[in-house]
């Protein structure tokens, strides 16, 4: 199960085999996934349903998040331009700066955060409308599908 981001060798492959595939086949099918991203394999097929919620839906999530935020942007005075560029940069950054750390997303949010400052009060707006609660029901409601698709 690959997502979208393979297109520019940056996806994320789960894949499964049988126990008739060799062990210098497995290493083949991940050298040749690997060309388009990270792969993950995983011992039971029915992990690959979970993965289709996660990291197959993933990239739909991340732009849902995106569009929220330009949109925020714009209705602060921002260009759809200027809008743009602060988002996808807030998000490379972001990302990169994770994947450079052992820091764990609740610590680098500590980190972002003041007490009394602005980013508490957009995480506190978060927490209100319980949107991480949101985020995992929107997940698990993907799982859903996929299981059902996949009878």
């Amino acid at each position: 199960m690959p997502n979208l981001p393979a297109q520019i060798g940056q996806g994320m492959t789960a894949f499964t085999s049988t126990d008739d595939v060799t062990r210098l086949e497995l290493v083949m099918v991940q050298n040749l996934l690997a060309t388009t991203g990270k792969t993950l394999f995983l011992e039971k097929e029915d992990g690959i349903d979970a993965v289709t919620a996660i990291s197959g839906s993933g990239p739909a999530y991340v732009y849902f998040f995106m569009d929220a935020m330009m949109k925020a942007a714009r209705e602060m005075g921002f260009s759809e331009s200027e809008s743009e560029l602060l988002v996808v940069q807030t998000f490379t950054g972001a990302v990169d700066l994770y994947n450079k750390s052992n820091i764990s997303c609740e610590e680098w949010i500590k980190r972002v955060s003041s007490r009394g400052g602005t980013t508490e009060a957009a995480i506190s707006s978060f927490k209100a409308n319980s949107l991480h609660q949101d985020i995992i029901d929107g997940a698990m409601a993907a799982l859903r599908r996929a299981e059902e698709l996949g009878k």
